[in-house]
């Protein structure tokens, strides 16, 4: 993946101050998952990745263990300044849902025995899985779409919600073809 390097022309210099900012602003905006604000911030309003940059990115993250942004929020921290960057990113993603969630926890444990607090965790389980749905759709706009990524995300789609195959299988089997066919895309004219 080449074009995350840090020795790319024509790349933006993030300071420590617009690191630790921007991932403040995704960890407060994260709700229902980092997707949406991840790509909001770091594309659309700070311009640090284009696109096709931010869903090479996530696919990597996606494949390696742990979080995904968790992993991306790493990856861009330590492209700028290091471990330094890393730790920074991390911390200031990590201190908004931080102190947002011992403050719902808490709230929580008051009133949850109440009728209306329970419809609204259900209506908010609504939201989230619009919030998943408008991240794949905003995600799908960096790929190019060919017969090969097309049938590649059936199949993992198909795979894990028909089947219900371990997601580490899937990935395990639909990885190495997928790769090959789009370098072998790559390659042609």
């Amino acid at each position: 993946m080449e074009e995350l390097s840090p020795q790319r022309d024509g790349a933006r210099h993030v300071s420590l101050s617009d690191l630790c900012t921007g991932f403040l602003m995704i960890g407060l905006l994260g709700f229902g998952g980092l997707g949406a604000s991840a790509h909001y911030i770091i594309v659309e309003r700070r311009r640090w990745l284009t696109p096709k940059e931010f869903v090479e990115l996530f696919a990597i993250c996606a494949i390696l263990p742990g979080g995904n942004f968790m992993n991306a929020t790493i990856m861009l921290g330590a492209k700028h300044h290091g471990v330094m960057g890393s730790v920074l990113a991390m911390s200031s993603l990590l201190f908004m849902p931080l102190l947002i969630l011992i403050a719902v926890v808490v709230t929580y444990d008051h009133f949850s025995y109440l009728p209306d607090v329970r419809a609204a965790i259900g209506g908010a389980a609504s939201a989230a899985a619009g919030l998943i749905v408008a991240t794949a759709t905003k995600l799908g706009r960096g790929v190019v779409w060919k017969a090969a990524p097309i049938f590649f995300a059936v199949a993992t789609f198909v795979a894990i919600s028909y089947f219900r195959a371990p997601l580490w299988l899937v990935v395990a089997l639909m990885a190495p073809p997928s790769v090959l066919a789009a370098l072998w895309q790559g390659r042609r004219p």
